[in-house]
């Protein structure tokens, strides 16, 4: 017979039935599962063997009481002090919108390594509310590996498959639109259009031209010490109106913090709106650094006064690389001076040869009997 608390029963059309857990929702709600027999027997030993199973297949990974939410808190409290302001934003926004929103009440108890996949995947076809399009696969793959840092912290390992991330196609401006881009910032000459030139000839990114103070360049020696960036990242202040600030930071990674001889064909444009005072910025010559979104959008003006295609202001750092290994750079000094750590990649993300070098390179073929 039946016993209290086993959830086995005899239903009124004369079979029996045992109900068992066979796991937890996101939500952390149960999921119960059924499974029906002529006798107590049958549907106990058929619900034995179903639990067996769910155990070898699906066994919970952690003992503890505490929550995903509470494991997040630490990781994020211990991550505050170790990695950069903007870095440490990246972490509360993922962790905030993607994990403690939507897992964060399920207790490390009742985890396991296939609802850990469903979580994924489910992520995997969640629609980004702005773009209405899938999270991109860098989003997703940030998910995991900070859910990954977060359950490690717990002695929880779980091997997951970091989604791979699909690069963009990237873009080189053609020789005919950077003829004339160059012409129009050197009969132009003010601070932003020779920021503009500077970032084309030394591969300086956005962030770093707003931030280059003329304390940082040397026209006695001819370098540009990139010692800075500017970032705009999201607002942790929760009282303020303003979702995201900007801050100056420190350069992407250690190798990012370079010096740059300057090429000798800016110096005089440079020195043509050289300020007296060493510690206001290169682009503006006060003491009030201009916003990396303001210049931006300077920088598409003119290439819409100019009528050149709509290219991001990181084409001007992917032209330089190119231009520089067509002219016989090699691949270890441009490496440097864009601030890699590797060579890989400098050849494989910033060297892209253009159709005129195809051309060229192809047209050397010949037929080895005319």
């Amino acid at each position: 017979m039946s016993r209290k608390g086993e959830n086995i029963f005899l239903r009124k059309d004369g079979r029996w039935e045992a109900r068992y857990i066979k796991g937890y929702n996101l939500d952390n709600t149960k999921q119960i599962g059924y499974v029906y027999g002529k006798s107590y027997r049958e549907v106990k030993n058929k619900r034995n063997d179903i639990l067996l199973n769910i155990n070898k297949n699906n066994k919970s990974i952690n003992n503890s009481n505490k929550t995903i939410n509470d494991i997040t808190q630490e990781w994020l409290e211990q991550k505050k002090y170790q990695v950069k302001k903007s870095t440490y934003s990246r972490y509360l926004y993922i962790t905030k919108k993607h994990i403690q929103n939507e897992i964060g009440n399920i207790k490390l108890k009742n985890i396991t390594p296939h609802m850990i996949e469903k979580y994924i995947k489910t992520k995997q076809e969640t629609e980004n509310t702005l773009t209405k399009k899938p999270l991109s696969s860098k989003t997703i793959r940030d998910i995991v590996v900070i859910l990954k840092q977060i359950i490690k912290k717990e002695h929880i390992d779980i091997s997951l498959t970091l989604p791979k991330i699909l690069k963009k196609k990237v873009q080189v401006l053609d020789i005919k639109s950077q003829v004339k881009l160059e012409e129009y910032l050197k009969n132009n000459t003010n601070n932003r259009n020779i920021g503009i030139l500077l970032c084309l000839y030394t591969g300086i990114r956005l962030g770093e031209i707003c931030a280059l103070k003329w304390s940082d360049i040397d026209l006695l020696n001819n370098i540009i010490y990139i010692n800075h960036t500017i970032i705009r990242i999201k607002n942790l202040n929760t009282l303020s109106n303003n979702k995201t600030i900007v801050i100056i930071d420190e350069p992407k990674t250690i190798n990012s913090k370079r010096l740059i001889p300057i090429p000798p064909i800016l110096l005089k444009y440079i020195k043509k709106i050289k300020d007296k005072n060493e510690d206001n910025y290169f682009l503006t010559n006060n003491n009030q650094f201009i916003d990396t979104k303001t210049f931006y959008n300077h920088y598409k003006k003119i290439l819409k006064k100019l009528s050149i295609d709509n290219y991001s202001f990181h084409t001007l750092r992917h032209t330089f690389a190119t231009r520089c290994i067509e002219i016989g750079f090699d691949p270890k000094t441009l490496s440097e001076i864009l601030g890699h750590s590797d060579i890989k990649t400098t050849l494989s993300l910033y060297v892209h040869p253009t159709n005129e070098i195809k051309l060229r390179n192809m047209s050397k073929l010949k037929f080895l009997k005319n």
